[in-house]
């Protein structure tokens, strides 16, 4: 082998070689865990980035009675040392004490630091190194208000009363080389107490390491702690569309193009049209805004591919791409012949179409102060032919957020609790009737229906024609036309939006041809399986999905079977702390058992299930828990449940498949809702009803 001599020179490069390599920053690598959280502080501690691996701590309570501790600078804030002791709630001596169990990425409950917590305020810190100067982006949630400090310089300071979720809050930390302070202060109203605090992958971090950890953990809108009770998602997926930076998609419609891209409108008056929104891979899912300018549009009908009719609050408008270069245009006024006054409430909810050529609109009253429909038909749904001209056609509306029609072309809507409506429900329209909230009867006489319908109702009867309460309630039923269903407050939502049909033919699951029901409140689906009955439509209500990242306004179905959920919180706010959004909501093939229906007889009800049921367990009588109850017809802002008393179930019969229980149930009265519930239920394999509740709204007897 030849022979190999170094210079002086080559041994002095060689050495600054092999230092400059010493002294080289890491190869940001990916590190994959077995958690969301998990994996980005393995990656940020493999990649040579700030690992927030520091110890926490935590000092309090301080006193927050009627919330003034948020603005109180306790000392913790005014200056931080770990040593120091302070005099917290009830003059009591406070000092920091090490918060080990905290965990990033969770919802930490902190009861169990501080047990007794209502109206209190505690602090929370932790110590950052860095080398250099970093930008981290933090997400937090918290339960109630949150101020945050970076080495004394206040980053966020927000008083809300809430429920703590992941993303309700981010901020930016800008890191110094060497030691930095986190301080973080969370103030309790009443009720939970939480904190939430997650870092992100900051923006130096390569794209491919990114986009890579975006398709191992997608956004689902749910915290890493959260809890299915139910197991939902082993049936029914969620998965985050995101939005680009400059979209805040507030969505107050959505439809589908036939060429299988998502339309939305937003509460911002923008339209924006989807690509590939069914693609697991964020990479392919594209935003486009269509148009823009547009007053608060609540709801959208796609004609085609270049054309969209929305519904602003002062106007059906026609927006159409005329080159084909995905941006509208034209914008049309097809009609406006309805009124708006200014006040804040008065929304415009729709289009829905009819194989006519006609769209129907429902009009929100308003709500800030003087008559309810101070702009004309507030509170009607009118009907707008296809050459733009008006017919009024219902009335009794009071916040009728969608309307939609079924496959039978038959035409629904939701109406939220308020002013004469004592819980949410959901109404069959047909030209000519009345639902209950009189403030359209304003505009009664320059209908076709003066005369015929009452211009005014007597109130204060129970629905199931009962008198009322108080020595001189009327009894009789009322002189409306009775909701389809009653969705009972709380159990059943709070705040429902628009109704859509499942006509994906089984695609997404066993549910084909039922109705689902957004809530923009629980951030919840809610399933509705009607029957005729008499000739009108009643029927059952059911949950059906829960843990959504924001509240549902709208829904709507692709013809691959996914459903997708558009989402808004702005003015009422709602579970899942993203202030808006997109979500699709995929069927995994995994049959769920689930009551399937729930049928009016002449002794009782008939329960279909999703698949057979374990016949030893359905047939045992204590399975069977029933109540009823109705509500009052009142102009006040809501009603409770009236009249609530148990069922008796005398007999069960379960049918040879094990597929229908039939239930014997003595002594039903119309204008009542059936509550049932059951327990114990199983499939032969052992598997329990995924949801086993449901309420049965009886406006007519079988005969």
């Amino acid at each position: 082998m030849p022979r190999t001599s170094l210079s002086l020179g080559m041994v002095v490069g060689t050495l600054t070689l092999m230092t400059f390599a010493l002294a080289a920053e890491p190869v940001p690598q990916y590190v994959r865990k077995g958690s969301r959280a998990e994996t980005i502080l393995a990656t940020l501690k493999a990649s040579g980035f700030p690992d927030f691996n520091s110890k926490w701590y935590w000092v309090g309570p301080f006193p927050n009675p009627d919330n003034v501790g948020f603005e109180t600078p306790y000392p913790p804030e005014k200056k931080l040392d770990l040593m120091a002791s302070y005099m917290g709630v009830d003059d009591k001596k406070v000092t920091w004490k090490e918060f080990d169990k905290f965990r990033y990425g969770a919802i930490l409950n902190l009861g169990t630091l501080i047990p007794k917590n209502q109206d209190v305020c505690a602090y929370f810190t932790t110590e950052i190194e860095s080398e250099d100067v970093q930008l981290y982006p933090l997400s937090l949630g918290s339960d109630d208000s949150i101020t945050v400090w970076l080495n004394g310089q206040r980053l966020l300071n927000e008083d809300v009363r809430r429920g703590a979720a992941p993303d309700q809050n981010r901020v930016e930390l800008k890191l110094k080389p060497g030691k930095n302070q986190l301080l973080i202060k969370v103030c309790n109203n009443g009720g939970g107490y939480e904190l939430y605090v997650q870092p992100e992958l900051p923006k130096a971090m390569p794209a491919i390491v990114r986009k890579q950890f975006e398709r191992d953990f997608p956004d689902t809108g749910m915290s890493a702690n959260s809890q299915d009770t139910t197991n939902e998602s082993k049936y029914y997926r969620i998965v985050t569309l995101k939005q680009p930076a400059d979209c805040v998609l507030e969505v107050g419609g959505l439809g589908m193009r036939p060429d299988g891209k998502l339309v939305a409108c937003t509460r911002r008056g923008e339209v924006w049209v989807i690509s590939n929104p069914a693609s697991d891979d964020p990479d392919q899912v594209e935003f486009k805004r269509f148009a823009t300018g547009l007053h608060e549009a609540l709801g959208l009908w796609v004609q085609d591919n270049n054309t969209v009719f929305v519904c602003q609050r002062g106007e059906l408008t026609k927006l159409v791409d005329v080159d084909g270069d995905g941006i509208a245009d034209e914008y049309l006024s097809f009609s406006d012949r309805w009124g708006v006054s200014g006040d804040y409430h008065e929304f415009a909810f729709g289009p829905a179409r009819d194989k006519e050529g006609n769209f129907f609109i429902t009009l929100n009253v308003g709500f800030g102060g003087g008559h309810q429909a101070k702009g004309w038909w507030r509170g009607w749904c009118i009907k707008i032919n296809p050459k733009g001209e008006m017919e009024p056609w219902a009335t009794g509306l009071r916040s009728p957020n969608g309307v939609s029609f079924s496959p039978e072309g038959d035409l629904f809507y939701c109406d939220n609790q308020g002013e004469w409506v004592a819980t949410n429900k959901m109404h069959h329209i047909r030209k000519g009737e009345f639902y209950g909230h009189q403030a359209g009867m304003r505009w009664l006489k320059d209908s076709a229906f003066a005369g015929k319908l009452a211009d005014k109702v007597p109130q204060g009867m129970r629905y199931d024609s009962e008198k009322g309460p108080g020595a001189n309630a009327p009894d009789g039923f009322p002189n409306l036309t009775p909701p389809v269903i009653w969705f009972p407050y709380g159990r059943m939502g709070q705040s429902v939006s628009e109704p859509r049909w499942d006509t994906t033919a089984g695609k997404f699951g066993p549910f084909a041809g039922q109705c689902f029901v957004g809530d923009q409140t629980k951030s919840m689906v809610m399933r509705v399986a009607l029957e005729k009955v008499g000739g009108r439509y009643q029927g059952a209500c059911f949950p059906f999905r829960s843990g959504f990242q924001c509240g549902i306004n709208r829904l709507v179905f692709d013809d691959a079977g996914n459903l997708y959920a558009g989402q808004t919180n702005r003015g009422w706010g709602s579970l899942g702390g993203k202030p808006y959004g997109l979500q699709r909501l995929t069927y995994t093939g995994v049959l769920p058992l689930e009551i399937l229906t729930m049928n009016l007889t002449k002794t009782g009800f008939d329960l279909t299930f999703t698949k057979p049921i374990d016949i030893e367990t359905a047939n045992k009588m204590a399975a069977y828990s029933m109540k009823s109850f109705t509500y009052v017809y009142s102009s006040n802002y809501g009603y409770p449940e009236t009249d609530s008393k148990a069922e008796k179930v005398e007999a069960v019969k379960v049918s040879a498949d094990g597929k229908v229980v039939s239930l014997t149930v003595p002594n039903l009265k119309r204008g009542r809702v059936y509550e049932l519930r059951l327990g114990g239920i199983t499939d032969p394999e052992g598997t329990a009803l995924l949801h086993p509740e449901a309420y049965y709204t009886l406006n007519q007897f079988v005969e």
